[in-house]
């Protein structure tokens, strides 16, 4: 059966079923759309029909919820993942304990469930230090891949426009190189050094990094994820942090088209 305590949206919450518990997860899929999912898993002995999601947190700007144009019904022993954007990330320090509030069918209407959250994986923490490496990096120069421009030896150029921030902060950061991804690579190897160092007080500049295929398997052009997401290695200060490279999806689109391409995998 159902949650099946009457209420209305006055009511306090619901107690939590014994044995049903979320944790924050976050997929290979998930990294390049920006999302988290809320992994729900019924070890009660009764069904939960979940009308609505959303997670708290000190590392989200807002609560993220759950875009559903459904509802989930949830048996005992099942275990159901419940894709949810991620809003603006904030760089914190300290532990966080994450919230899940679930809204759940009951006696004809709706009933609230507080839960506090897993991480088993620390993902949030990692989302926040990832925040504080890009603010950092921000702070000094925004950094863009911006365009992707095929030559006739099997690489491509990809632009990476450098605009610094402006102002009068004196910190230094270092672009040092490009990583490779699952599907790419560089003419150069696994990394493309890019050597530039820039100021808030600076000019905008261009880079560029030669880039080719690393695997040409239709299955792996289909089904990219994360091929087009390139890890940006750069110092601030003379601290290394390492950030996925901004592109538009444009951008992406170009780079799949290019690997297509260059794999003779189009007309």
């Amino acid at each position: 059966m159902g949650v099946a305590l009457a209420g209305c949206s006055a009511t306090p919450p619901l107690a939590v079923p014994p044995g049903l518990t979320v944790a924050v997860v976050q997929q290979r899929g998930d990294i390049a759309p920006g999302r988290v999912q809320l992994r729900i898993t019924n070890g009660s002995g009764e069904s939960v029909t979940v009308l609505a999601a959303s997670l708290a947190s000190a590392v989200l700007a807002e609560p993220a919820a759950w875009a559903a144009r459904r509802t989930e019904s949830i048996a005992p022993g099942r275990v159901v993942d419940l894709p949810v954007p991620l809003p603006a990330l904030a760089c914190t320090s300290g532990d966080d304990v994450a919230h899940v509030t679930l809204q759940v069918a009951a006696d004809g209407g709706s009933r609230s469930v507080d839960i506090a959250a897993d991480d088993p994986l620390n993902v949030l923490a990692r989302l926040s230090t990832t925040q504080c490496d890009r603010d950092a990096v921000e702070a000094v120069a925004h950094v863009e891949a911006t365009a992707v421009t095929p030559r006739d030896d099997g690489t491509a150029d990809l632009s990476i426009a450098v605009t610094p921030a402006g102002g009068d902060s004196t910190a230094e950061l270092a672009l040092v190189a490009l990583r490779g991804t699952p599907l790419l690579h560089f003419a150069t190897g696994e990394e493309a050094p890019l050597g530039a160092t820039v100021q808030a007080a600076d000019a905008p500049v261009m880079l560029t990094a030669a880039v080719t295929p690393r695997r040409c398997d239709p299955h792996a052009i289909a089904e990219d994820k994360v091929g087009t997401l390139f890890d940006l290695v750069a110092r601030v200060d003379g601290r290394e942090v390492v950030v996925s490279l901004p592109r538009p999806q444009a951008v992406a689109d170009d780079l799949l088209a290019f690997t297509a391409a260059a794999c003779g995998l189009t007309p």
